[in-house]
């Protein structure tokens, strides 16, 4: 990777021009600009025909991103899914221009998707605009950050190239992306046609299935996700989405990655594995519980979730996991040793924050980590054997890592919960609650109730 400074996006463009060979070579320019609001950014993208879109906001870092258009895609089912990333990111790394003026994070060239949660699940429709491994170059990037903002431009370049040509052209898209970035949001009031939860009595039974392998002694903890089906009379604008559930999950990532059409979108509370530098931050986030009819019941729910046995039991399978994978490969791991809690507008969560100090592979880390017993189970290997048994869902992107890597190794990953799939008029969103021996059915179809709130929420906002 070559690093330029100080120089104009046509002066790069002329550089990487004489220097490209046989293979197309990356230019990435960074520039700050006046401040725009990401959302506003991101639907600009679909009005200037951009097809591909992400947005990714990180409320503890204060960082949010938007990127329109797509120039470079990993998309594969490889069975070494986490290399192949690794090793094709690496590649157009390996030659690009980057031109900025000091690095800052989440700015630059920086790939945004995700993995599939499990690839040895048998495959359906649902995902098809999906593979396993499915990542995105944005064309044009905004970061926003502390109320700054910056602006990267990415474009592949080869030796037949013109620069004033390209140059023109970028900035001519740029010019109508920022100008359509200034209009309001609009959409219609949308109806719902059907509301159909998939099969709940059988999710129920597929619970007493998985109880009696805890009885064998095979598992000790294994999650089960259920699916809810909604139709609309028109196509569900996922701007519209984004915008309920940024002013509706302020406390939660909130993330869209748009291909090829379909749309998957929501706010997690969770946090995968963050890496900057040698500064890795991850969280165990499992066992959860509503807040109640008031303030004070709310309260009173939060101590009695800090003190139940059950939930208590399925964080700590959490909180080993990750301290183990962590041990493995950085110098040093920080982990409270008793949790606390994680408040969300429809659910409380005990919560133990991680901090570790190494010089991994982020790719790697979320290899190792995925998935944690907070969306697979414990043992992993056996909960997840079951799962694809006996769980009625192909769950795709759903409790999988989504986040993204950039050129200096740096990134976030989140871990997608309160998340839904978006597909013209229709919505699939998801839920799931990690069962014990202990566990009773009704229970945990009422906490997966809880848990599909956020998006129902922010679906319910574009009926008014």
């Amino acid at each position: 990777m070559i690093q330029t400074k100080q120089k104009g996006l046509q002066e790069v463009l002329v550089t990487a021009i004489k220097r490209a060979t046989d293979e197309k070579t990356l230019v990435s320019f960074v520039k700050q600009i006046d401040w725009v609001d990401p959302l506003l950014f991101y639907a600009a993208g679909k009005r200037v025909s951009f097809e591909n879109r992400c947005y990714f906001a990180d409320p503890a870092q204060h960082v949010i991103f938007a990127g329109i258009g797509s120039v470079f895609t990993i998309a594969n089912s490889s069975h070494k899914r986490f290399q192949t990333a690794r090793d094709e990111w690496d590649k157009v790394k390996e030659k690009a221009f980057v031109q900025r003026e000091g690095y800052e994070f989440g700015t630059g060239p920086l790939l945004f998707g995700g993995f599939s949660f499990d690839q040895e699940k048998e495959k359906t429709n649902l995902w098809k605009e999906f593979d396993d491994t499915t990542f995105s170059l944005p064309a044009f990037l905004l970061t926003v950050k502390n109320e700054k903002a910056w602006l990267t431009i990415n474009q592949f370049v080869s030796a037949e190239d013109c620069a004033e040509t390209l140059y023109n052209e970028i900035i001519s898209v740029e010019e109508r992306i920022l100008q359509e970035s200034k209009c309001a949001l609009e959409g219609s009031k949308l109806t719902v046609t059907s509301k159909v939860e998939v099969d709940p009595k059988g999710w129920m039974n597929a619970i007493g299935k998985v109880q009696d392998e805890m009885k064998q002694g095979n598992v000790q903890k294994v999650v089960l996700a259920r699916e809810l089906k909604l139709t609309m009379d028109q196509h569900i604008d996922s701007v519209l989405v984004l915008e309920a559930l940024r002013i509706g999950q302020p406390d939660c990532y909130v993330f869209s990655f748009d291909y090829k059409g379909a749309c998957f979108l929501g706010a997690t509370p969770e946090r995968l594995i963050r890496k900057e530098g040698e500064k890795f931050t991850s969280m165990c986030l499992a066992g959860s519980i509503g807040h109640g009819n008031s303030i004070e019941e709310s309260k009173q729910n939060g101590e009695t979730l800090l003190h139940d046995e059950k939930n208590l039991a399925e964080h700590g399978y959490v909180v080993n996991m990750i301290r183990g994978v962590l041990s493995e490969h950085c110098e040093s791991v920080n982990i409270p040793e008793s949790p606390g809690l994680l408040t969300t507008k429809n659910l409380i969560h005990l919560y133990t924050p991680v901090e570790a100090k190494g010089d991994a592979n982020l790719l790697a880390m979320v290899e190792e980590l995925h998935p944690t017993p907070a969306l697979g189970g414990t043992p992993r290997h056996e909960a997840l054997k079951l799962i694809r048994d006996v769980e009625l869902l192909d769950r795709g992107l759903y409790g999988a890592p989504i986040g993204f890597i950039d050129d200096e190794g740096n990134g976030e990953f989140a871990v997608a919960l309160r998340c839904g799939l978006l597909n013209g008029e229709k919505a699939s969103l998801f839920a799931g609650c990690g069962i014990v021996i202990d566990s009773v059915a009704q229970l945990e179809y009422e906490e997966t109730s809880l848990k599909f709130r956020p998006m129902l929420g922010a679906l319910e906002e574009l009926m008014k």
